[in-house]
């Protein structure tokens, strides 16, 4: 059988990140990574992080450094359309921006003043605000304030769009926008956007628009936009999570929409009552729906939806009773009729690889990686968690917080190589933290004329 080969060689630890962007040029010889400075802690403000490339031979060229980044999402290090240049989010004197490298040149050749999520083939950067997400709890960068915390929907904070060789730039959308787009904003609190990506053709941007609840949960929106700025959407709102586009008209993610208490907490009564009796009665509510055979009826299930890029969309099924869980997604750049995908671990820690291909519904699993047992180092754990909202501290361990933000806690996130032969991921089941390819083109090549 087929197994995984590394492609970090090289001491220390290695890492690329998310599962939305790929890690190769466009050529394909070249291979962007992180060299992780300690994983067994959340990033530390004063150390940084390398960034550079492994060449065709597997040797790693360090270009520099970058104290913007987290284990989940790297630094979102991105190719720039064809070429041999590179962007990565970097701390800029007292702001989060981003800086060009030139891969064969070996050098720093652009210092921008916003950081980039996404870029487009020509140069379009999409960036948001990590010293928000920081503070909220989610993939943010550590070392910077949030100067907007005091405002749960501020106008001024938002989706920045900036030419990376003119410099041109503005905001293309506002949180105040997406908060009072089709809801009314004072129903959350701490609004903030996450998880931008472009559809294939870069003409549209996907979102996730997310809140705090005074409840003390939260709730997403997916939603999407136009490069333009026009034509806001929200597709679906729920306990919504990972997803990628499809194709240029429909997104698939894992989720749940209208539940019981989604219902609720859409209702007029929810919106009147006050926080604390609604605190309370939550866990009420929990039993009555999610236990008994009566309740359970009532909760809409979790499944993998396939949502038309339209407001209010119906949800279609992507892998009813095939993929039956949550994981990390993202469709062949070469054929999106093939997806790769992971699986969170088991109850003995086991992550697993697999392919889905849309068009014959068949799932095709690669291999298992087990998470090693390494505890998370928690001496420094309290001041490099330092700006974290107090309410998400509240709500996790200390040992959890540490463990889910450091080098330890590897999802797989699966990413193509662009012509669809290969696939890269992360990995910690051999001791230490690196970048493995799988070689899929056998698969696809053997099941490419395969009809449903």
């Amino acid at each position: 059988m087929q197994k995984e080969f590394i492609l970090s060689v090289g001491e220390g630890d290695f890492f690329f990140g998310f599962h939305d962007l790929v890690a190769w040029n466009f050529t394909g010889d070249k291979l962007l990574a992180l060299q992780a400075p300690d994983i067994t802690v959340p990033p530390d403000p004063r150390v940084a992080c390398g960034i550079g490339y492994f060449d065709a031979a597997q040797q790693f060229h360090r270009l520099g450094s970058t104290y913007a980044y987290n284990y989940p999402q790297g630094a979102r290090q991105q190719w720039i359309g064809t070429t041999d240049t590179l962007i990565v989010n970097d701390r800029v004197g007292e702001k989060w921006g981003a800086r060009i490298y030139d891969a064969n040149a070996g050098k720093c050749v652009s210092t921008l003043s916003l950081p980039a999520h996404v870029i487009t083939e020509e140069g379009i950067a999409f960036g948001i605000d990590y010293a928000r997400l920081f503070r909220v709890g989610g993939y943010g960068y550590t070392g910077l304030p949030d100067k907007q915390a005091h405002i749960h929907a501020p106008v001024d904070s938002g989706i920045t769009i900036h030419n990376v060789y003119t410099g041109e730039q503005s905001l293309l959308l506002s949180i105040a926008a997406v908060a009072n787009y089709r809801m009314n904003p004072s129903l959350g609190q701490h609004h903030y956007i996450t998880h931008l990506l472009l559809n294939p053709s870069q003409d549209r941007l996907a979102f996730l628009h997310r809140y705090k609840l005074k409840d003390g949960g939260e709730t997403t929106r997916l939603m999407t936009i136009g490069v333009d700025g026009g034509e806001l959407r929200c597709l679906a709102t729920g306990f919504l999570s990972h997803f990628d586009w499809k194709d240029d008209g429909h997104i698939a993610i894992w989720g749940r929409t209208g539940s019981g208490i989604e219902k609720l907490r859409g209702s007029l009564l929810y919106k009147m009552m006050p926080a604390g009796l609604i605190a309370n009665g939550k866990k009420v509510l929990k039993k009555l729906l999610y236990t008994g055979e009566r309740g359970a009826k009532a909760v809409a299930p979790f499944n993998w939806l396939l949502l038309e890029d339209t407001d209010n969309a119906v949800p279609a099924m992507l892998a009813k009773d095939i993929i039956t869980e949550d994981g990390h997604p993202m469709f062949c750049p070469a054929d999106r009729d093939w997806m790769i995908c992971d699986t969170y671990p088991d109850q003995q820690g086991v992550r697993t690889l697999f392919l889905f291909q849309y068009s014959t519904q068949q799932k095709t699993t690669l291999g298992t990686y087990r998470m090693i047992d390494t505890k998370p180092d928690l001496r420094l754990a309290d001041r490099l968690l330092a700006g974290v909202d107090e309410g998400v501290l509240k709500a996790f361990s200390l040992e959890q917080m540490a463990f889910t933000r450091s080098g330890l806690h590897c999802d797989l996130h699966p990413r193509w190589k662009r012509d669809g032969s290969l696939v890269a991921f992360d990995s910690i089941h051999e001791g230490n933290r690196q970048i493995y390819g799988y070689d899929v083109s056998s698969i696809i090549h053997a099941n490419k004329n395969m009809l449903v």
